[in-house]
């Protein structure tokens, strides 16, 4: 019986291997931390990304300013109000509403990563189990030889 092709074996290995090439390494790398960390980690980056772009934005209206003519500030309070309050409000704004995207968003793919590894693991305690049984069975077969 050890020629034959175990065809329950082959289909478990299979889905095994097409969880591995599909989701394995990247559902590694994110089950290396905590949910919370996770999160921190990739709304960090969010936030960084956002206060990149605000500064961006910046320098072009920036650039704006100096071809039209820039404006000379005469105090701390008109520099303010010139160049920092009109981009303090929607840079704020923008990294909370970017913060909450990214949170719903790394929060449902690290549930999916769990869900995933969950059913992976299954799969191998099966196999486990599977092979364990083959060997038991074919031990007996041995002995009553």
């Amino acid at each position: 019986m050890r020629g034959l092709v175990d065809q329950k074996k082959i289909i478990l290995m299979t889905k095994l291997a097409i969880y591995e090439k599909n989701y394995g390494k990247e559902d590694r790398r994110r089950n290396r931390y905590y949910l919370e960390d996770y999160i921190y980690i990739k709304n960090f980056k969010t936030r960084l990304s956002v206060t990149l772009v605000v500064f961006l934005v910046i320098g072009f209206q920036l650039l704006k300013l100096l071809e039209e003519g820039i404006i000379i500030p005469t105090s701390l309070m008109e520099f303010v109000k010139l160049y920092i309050a009109p981009y303090s409000l929607p840079w704020i704004v923008m990294m909370i509403i970017y913060t909450m995207i990214s949170t719903v968003i790394y929060g449902k793919r690290y549930a999916s990563t769990q869900k995933r590894l969950i059913g992976y693991r299954n799969l191998l305690k099966k196999l486990t189990n599977y092979e364990q049984t083959k060997r038991n069975e074919e031990g007996v077969e041995d002995e009553g030889k």
